[in-house]
């Protein structure tokens, strides 16, 4: 029971938070001009900020030592990515960046704002490190595939190589790199740019829930099989090749900790970058309201399925 109200105390911001949001856009209190505004200070500058000081923060030694870790969680995310984009765009139909969007959103959780608290739950406080990586995989290798796609099909016939610095040289990619590159090299960052980079940072998941809601508001919740699938990877099939890809690699607790980051539903980045590229979907919305929901129960099987994992 305490497990599952810890899944239950670490999800329930999430929902609150992106209620405030859903409820101000109904409201009126935000209009689209706001939305754009605050697309730009999340993804300009408030998670770049947050990517950075988690990434650069770590020592070298515990960088390294989850260096398989961080295979496992990549190879998960990119199956997952891979098997939905090919889905969505040749049985669905969908165009190359709606499909980008919603692969994103079936191979990306949402570790900043859930994986944390229930990591740092069920686990030793060393293992948040663990969150980190998770969100430094996806921010280095996931996000950047969809900006690639993202910005070679919008239709200005660009050249492969500004379509790569367009979507490479991005806060949202770069700040990670920069934070792994000097975790690696053992750099400290100066406390006063420590201190201001972590003051820019920390309302960085709150504020995309909130805009992640505000965007919901919009949209009309369209349930289908589309949506039915792409939830089932993300909440159910992820998970299990998560088991089976660390199994080589991770000991029993590491495959527990990959596991949970997996398990965590789907994060916001496909909502948010829908609005940055005017990709109108009401499909993505409602996988990410549909996998927020289902992970109350997936998470908890998860966590209880895997309580006894201990081999080495």
């Amino acid at each position: 029971m305490t497990e599952t109200m810890t899944i239950l105390a670490s999800l329930a911001p999430v929902f609150l938070v992106m209620a405030l949001g859903y409820s101000a856009g109904k409201t009126k209190e935000f209009d689209s001009h706001n939305t754009g505004s605050l697309n730009a200070l999340v993804m300009d500058y408030a998670l770049p900020a947050a990517l950075f000081t988690a990434m650069a923060q770590a020592s070298r030694s515990a960088m390294i030592d989850q260096a398989e870790l961080a295979l496992v969680l990549l190879a998960a995310m990119l199956i997952a990515y891979g098997a939905t984009y090919i889905v969505q765009s040749r049985w669905f139909g969908g165009d190359r960046r709606e499909s980008a969007l919603i692969a994103l959103t079936s191979s990306g959780p949402n570790v900043g704002s859930a994986g944390l608290p229930i990591v740092a739950a069920l686990f030793s406080q060393s293992a948040s490190i663990s969150v980190a990586v998770a969100v430094a995989v996806a921010a280095i290798v996931v996000t950047p595939l969809s900006l690639l796609i993202l910005e070679s099909a919008d239709g200005k016939g660009a050249s492969a190589a500004t379509v790569m610095k367009r979507a490479l040289f991005k806060p949202i990619v770069i700040a990670p790199v920069f934070g792994l590159l000097c975790s690696l090299a053992g750099f400290p960052i100066p406390p006063l740019l420590d201190s201001t980079l972590t003051l820019v940072g920390q309302g960085a998941s709150g504020t995309a829930l909130f805009l992640t809601g505000l965007v919901l508001s919009a949209q009309p919740v369209k349930l289908s099989a589309n949506v039915g699938l792409t939830v089932a990877v993300k909440n159910v099939l992820q998970p299990l090749l998560t088991v089976l890809l660390a199994l080589p690699l991770l000991d029993g607790a590491e495959t527990r900790v990959a596991v949970m980051l997996m398990a965590v539903p789907s994060g916001a980045f496909g909502v948010l970058f829908a609005v940055r590229y005017g990709v109108a979907s009401a499909q993505i919305g409602t996988m990410l309201i549909a996998s927020t929901l289902l992970s109350t129960v997936t998470l908890t099987a998860a966590i209880l399925l895997s309580a006894g994992w201990s081999w080495t």
